[in-house]
């Protein structure tokens, strides 16, 4: 059986490849902690230089483009953890910072109703 830090391994190669695929560089650096019932992912990406231009200009278009590519970030990044590690989830949330270019994913594992519900 392989061991917590392998698995925080595997989520971070799925979310380097992802980002590559989107937007044709890796991350600067990520950190993964596991949580209970979540898994917390802290990255640093290097701005897409053509929203990075537009965005002192008009930040409301670049805006609704980050929220295009947050949206397909998580497609994807969904796919991935059920295909490659088999992993249930509710959801996942993400929010990216265009001036610090630090994001932040939350993924929130399988909780059960009651929970929820508090």
């Amino acid at each position: 059986m392989k061991g917590l830090g392998h698995f925080k391994q595997q989520i971070q190669a799925i979310n380097n490849k992802i980002n590559i695929e989107l937007f044709q560089v890796g991350l600067l650096w990520q950190k993964v902690e596991v949580l209970d019932n979540a898994i917390l992912l802290i990255t640093r990406n290097k701005r897409v230089p053509a929203l990075k231009a537009i965005d002192a200009i008009d930040r409301n278009t670049t805006r609704f483009i980050d929220l295009a590519l947050l949206d397909e970030y998580k497609r994807r990044f969904k796919k991935a953890l059920v295909e490659e590690l088999g992993i249930n989830f509710v959801t996942i949330f993400k929010d990216y910072d265009p001036e610090t270019e630090i994001s932040v994913t939350l993924i929130i594992k399988d909780l059960k109703e009651s929970q929820v519900r508090g």
